[in-house]
């Protein structure tokens, strides 16, 4: 059983997470979708730490022995969904820059046709 200190300062950084994130969320610095995973994060570390003997319990469930490996499998699989998350957002900006480029090669070659008609015409 974790001390009464040692709740109060999880309650404190848990707290002051959530906080650091709702704002940048209202700036506009950090996209709603890319939060909600580290809001997902924050809830379940805030059950680990409040729920006594969650984590062992979880630990058994899914066959764990030792609870720190669990601890680790669950930083291992919480560092895989963020990776994920990061190449399906790099993969649709890279697609989309893609069709930029596209269309702004073709307005300009729509420029330089208008340009070339404009001179013919005078």
């Amino acid at each position: 059983m974790a001390s009464t200190r040692f709740m109060v300062i999880m309650a404190v950084i848990l707290l002051l997470g959530l906080g650091i994130l709702v704002n940048m969320v209202r700036k506009r610095r950090l996209s709603l979708r890319y939060a909600l995973l580290w809001i997902i994060l924050i809830i379940v570390l805030a059950l680990v730490f409040f729920i006594p003997g969650s984590l062992p319990f979880l630990a058994r469930l899914l066959g764990i022995y030792d609870v720190m490996n669990m601890v680790f499998f669950l930083g291992f699989l919480f560092s895989l969904i963020v990776s994920f998350s990061l190449m399906i957002a790099t993969s649709r900006n890279s697609e989309r820059i893609q069709k930029l480029t596209q269309e702004l090669g073709l307005k300009d070659h729509e420029i330089q046709e208008l340009k070339k008609h404009a001179e013919q015409k005078n």
